[in-house]
């Protein structure tokens, strides 16, 4: 599959949807669970491999690449959007840095921070706060990691996290930002712990942290891990994405692994969507925290896309930009319902 030459990098319980003996219809297969909604498109320019945070029920999502923006090496965004699902897409003040993609990114109380990324040349370390109250950027202490893009960044019990990523190779470090202190440290069992990986996802629920997918050498990761940093061994592995188990459980996870996917959570379930393998990627997956198996849900409908962002709010799960992989970016969003059987008009 041919890739931007960026090379690229982001959060309801699933009910399964039965009838009583009154409703007449057969219970629906998982490609019928699950509707995606269409919902209202970014402002500004269609894009991929932007960041995204959350707080109090706003999303933030901004820069990213666009294909018709600047020069060869000058296709990168800095503008900033809040979206609210009451008053919907707000342009707030830029990113104060050098436009970028493919940056991490994550929220602590009422602050979004986003760190790394780069520009089609240089690689970054920079590091930077937004405060939502006041509406304005602020630097912050540079990542310690080096200069990288394609990470994963998350918050955890009160700090944040910036890992894995690319810089001159893919790599499995993870660093701790304190913002009490404006302060980095090297996390705990980070090294040759798990397989070094670009383009991954994580995603956060009951305070723990989950790492997932990604690619090195042009393979995709098959390992899974939680995070807990309050236990003395912070990193547990979980049951690989694709069949290595003797157990039968994970015969059909045949379309799991891929790279530069989106995720997002709701009640006890993770939902990972787009990314690519080999080429694009339509089929949804919904990972059970609590029993640790993942299951099919409604392929995603729209134009297929790799570099996504996606976010919960309000109750609501949201999945949009993106873009092909070859020369087209995408602006538009979905509200993916995990009750309602799937509606190809939605």
């Amino acid at each position: 599959m041919r890739r931007y030459f960026y090379l690229p990098i982001a959060g309801f319980a699933v009910l399964t949807i039965f009838c009583n003996l009154s409703c007449g219809k057969t219970t629906p297969s998982y490609l019928q669970t699950g509707d995606w909604i269409q919902a209202s498109a970014i402002g500004g320019y269609p894009r991929s491999n932007a960041f995204c945070f959350v707080v109090d029920n706003m999303a933030y999502v901004g820069m990213g690449f666009n294909e018709t923006v600047g020069g060869v090496f000058n296709n990168r965004l800095s503008d900033f959007w809040s979206f609210s699902s009451d008053t919907g897409w707000t342009q707030l003040q830029q990113f104060p840095d050098t436009p970028r993609s493919s940056a991490a990114a994550f929220s602590i109380g009422n602050y979004g921070y986003v760190g790394t990324g780069w520009d089609g040349i240089h690689r970054f370390s920079s590091f930077y706060q937004y405060d939502v109250v006041n509406k304005k950027w602020s630097k912050k202490a540079d990542y310690p990691g080096g200069a990288r893009y394609d990470a994963v960044g998350f918050a955890v019990q009160g700090k944040g996290y910036i890992g894995t990523g690319y810089s001159i190779y893919a790599l499995s470090d993870f660093y701790q930002y304190d913002p009490a202190t404006d302060s980095w440290a090297r996390t705990p069992g980070t090294d040759l712990n798990f397989s070094k990986r670009r383009g991954a996802v994580a995603f956060v629920y009951n305070d723990k942290a989950y790492l997932v997918t990604g690619s090195n050498n042009q393979t995709m990761a098959r390992d899974f891990w939680e995070f807990d940093p309050s236990q003395k061994a912070p990193w547990k592995p979980l049951a690989n994405i694709t069949n290595t188990d003797p157990g039968t459980f994970d015969d059909g996870y045949t379309s799991i692994e891929r790279e530069y996917a989106t995720v997002f959570v709701d009640n006890g379930k993770a939902y990972l969507v787009t990314g690519q393998n080999g080429s694009l990627m339509s089929p949804t997956w919904a990972y059970d925290i609590s029993t640790d198996r993942w299951s099919q849900r409604s392929p995603y409908p729209r134009a297929l896309r790799t570099g996504a962002v996606a976010f919960t709010i309000n109750g609501k799960s949201y999945i949009g930009t993106g873009g092909t992989g070859n020369s087209t970016t995408f602006d538009n969003f979905d509200i993916f319902d995990p009750e309602k059987v799937f509606n190809p008009n939605d």
